[in-house]
Order: C-alpha cells, then sequence, then structure tokens
C-alpha cells in the first residue's frame, strides 16, 4: 500500500520520539549510563515487543518460522550490529566532540542505512526522475547533518568546551564504525522483510506486520548491549547505584527511556510500509533528518544554544534549512516513484 502522507507522518512520530530520547538521560540522578540503558534496552527490545505482539501478530512465531533460518538470523547479526554502533556511538562523541562526532556518524548512518537498501532493493529505480531526487535528497541530509555539527562545533569552541582531543584520526574511525554499524537498524529491518511478509499470509494488519520484521533484530541488539553495561557496571562497580539513592528515580527514567525509544523505532517501521518499495530508504533519511530538527528545537527550549554568536546560528539555521529542502524533495521523489 503506497500512502506517502500517512507515511511521512508516521516517520515524523517516530522522530519526535527519537529527538526527545535524550530527555531522561538527563533527568537521572544517580544512574551512569551503563545503568540506565539496562532497563531501557530491555523495556525497548524484549518487554516492549511481546507485548505488542502478542496484541496485533499473536502469529509471530510462525512467521518467523516461515521466512526460514537465513532471513532470521541475518535480522539477529544486523541487530548485533546495531547494538555494538550503539554503544560506539558514546565512545565516538567523546573522543571527536559531540557536534562533530554526532555529525559524523548520523551522516554515514545516513548515507549507509538509506543508499544500501535502494542499491539492492529497488536499483532499477536508481537512475529515474524520482530516483535522482531521492538521492539529491539523501545527499541533502547528509550535507544538512555535517552543516548543523558545524554549528555544534563552533558553539563548543565559543564556550571554551572544546577540551583535548587526542588521536583525531582514531576518533572518526571510531565514528565512522559507530555510523556504519548503527544503520545495522534499517538495514535489518529492510532485509527482514519477509518475515513481516509471512505474518501479513497468517492475516496480521499490514501496518502491524512490520513489528514481526523487527523481532530478530531486536534480539540481536540486546546481547551487546546487555553484556556490554553490564560488564561496566562490574568493572567500575557501578551496580551498587542500582539500589542507591535515587535508584527508583532513576529506574522510571530508564524505563520511560526504552518506551521513547521504543517509540522512536516502531512507528518509523510503518511509516516505511505506506511509504512504498523505497521506504526503508526514503523513510530513513527523513527520520534521521527530522530527529535532528527535533533535538535542535528541543535544543533552544533548554537554552542550549543561549550565547551563541549570530554566525553560529546563521550556520545553524543554514543547516535546519537544507535538512528541511532534502525532506521536501525525498517527498517529492517517494511520490513520482509510487509504490
Amino acid at each position: 500500500m503506497h500512502s506517502p502522507v500517512l507515511g511521512f507522518i508516521l516517520v515524523f512520530i517516530a522522530a519526535i520520539a527519537g529527538g526527545g530520547l535524550a530527555v531522561p538521560l538527563k533527568k537521572r540522578r544517580a544512574f551512569e549510563l551503563e545503568n540506565i540503558y539496562i532497563p531501557s534496552t530491555i523495556v525497548m527490545m524484549l518487554i516492549l515487543p511481546f507485548i505488542m505482539a502478542a496484541f496485533v501478530t499473536p502469529n509471530w512465531m510462525q512467521a518467523i518460522h516461515m521466512a526460514g533460518a537465513r532471513t532470521v538470523w541475518a535480522g539477529v547479526a544486523y541487530g548485533f550490529g546495531w547494538g555494538v554502533g550503539s554503544i560506539l556511538f558514546g565512545y565516538g562523541v567523546t573522543m571527536a566532540g559531540m557536534s562533530v562526532g554526532f555529525a559524523t556518524i548520523m551522516g554515514i548512518n545516513t548515507a549507509v542505512g538509506s543508499m544500501l537498501p535502494f542499491l539492492v532493493k529497488s536499483p532499477a529505480d536508481l537512475f529515474t526522475r524520482g530516483g535522482l531526487v531521492i538521492l539529491s535528497g539523501i545527499f541533502g541530509c547528509v550535507v544538512g547533518v555535517a552543516v548543523c555539527g558545524r554549528a555544534g562545533s563552533l558553539r563548543e569552541k565559543m564556550a571554551g568546551a572544546s577540551g583535548e582531543r587526542r588521536g583525531f584520526g582514531a576518533a572518526l574511525l571510531v565514528c565512522a564504525a559507530s555510523g556504519v554499524l548503527a544503520s545495522c537498524a534499517n538495514l535489518g529491518f529492510a532485509f527482514t522483510s519477509r518475515v513481516g511478509d509471512q505474518a501479513l499470509k497468517l492475516g496480521a494488519s499490514p501496518v502491524f506486520a512490520t513489528l514481526a520484521s523487527w523481532l530478530p533484530v531486536f534480539w540481536g541488539a540486546t546481547v551487546p548491549l546487555l553484556l556490554w553495561f553490564g560488564a561496566l557496571q562490574i568493572k567500575r562497580g557501578t551496580w551498587r547505584k542500582n539500589v542507591g539513592p535515587h535508584a527508583v528515580h532513576d529506574w522510571m527514567m530508564g524505563v520511560l527511556m526504552g518506551v521513547i525509544w521504543f517509540l522512536a523505532t516502531i512507528p518509523y517501521g510503518m511509516g516505511a510500509y505506506y511509504l512504498g518499495r523505497l521506504g526503508t530508504s526514503v523513510g530513513w533519511a527523513v527520520n534521521i533528518a527530522s530527529s535532528l530538527l527535533v533535538a535542535s528545537v528541543f535544543g533552544f527550549l533548554t537554552s542550549e544554544w543561549k550565547g551563541a554568536s549570530p554566525r553560529i546560528l546563521r550556520t545553524l539555521y543554514s543547516g535546519l534549512a537544507i535538512l528541511i529542502a532534502a525532506i521536501v524533495l525525498l517527498a517529492v521523489g517517494s511520490s513520482m516513484i509510487g509504490s
């Protein structure tokens, strides 16, 4: 089913949730990152998917069996890569700086996560008029992310927060690895679509059948996230904070983060379905670009850009304008190609 308007609405809903993902992190009182990521991962990857699947895709186990082991294990492998990429994200932005690191990671994530499904699943559309417009939109998203990253870098320098950046080449390498691996979330969803197809044959709603495609990806991502953050708690002794002062509040923040993370993922999958055969390419680029737009709005609301010079704000506004123009191009290109 091809319904671009509904598809973009659902992707924007996911982007709003993605843009607010950092709010519970900022509200935690005692937990370290390794503490809060444990409950958020369990809620996002295991609890909520199983609860939702029980109601909207009750035959998900049969659908997975019908899809075949090769498809399922591919989803698990992509999910594992996504989990490792999520871990490397923290190291990348720490080593390279938040703005440079974020721009590098998200730019590569956009390019790889959008282009690879396009090249594999619909190569015939690549050099059509609609395909070229979509390619222009994807390129615009990458450029927009880079320009916004430049604005953030200038803001850091103005605030004197650049700090020491030792081994910048190694830092960029970590960021590049994170960007490629983080795109495995979308690649896993795109290349496990057979699971959703089987769920559809078993009577699941077309839009909710996409949840079945996410399940193997979630399972794969859970493994590195729980192992890594659990090991960090043991190594640093931060496991004590799980039952220490403010633990109840911070556990609730972890659960809230998991819910928001889930809402940043599932509506995207639904939106990709309604965007047609190039949904995982168009939708992924729009999702990341929109998430950055939403995050920038949150940044203004929380005074992150307070005191920034006119030059810095012009750079930021230019990046946001490029992202908006890129989203428009992706919408036009998607409508030109159709379902």
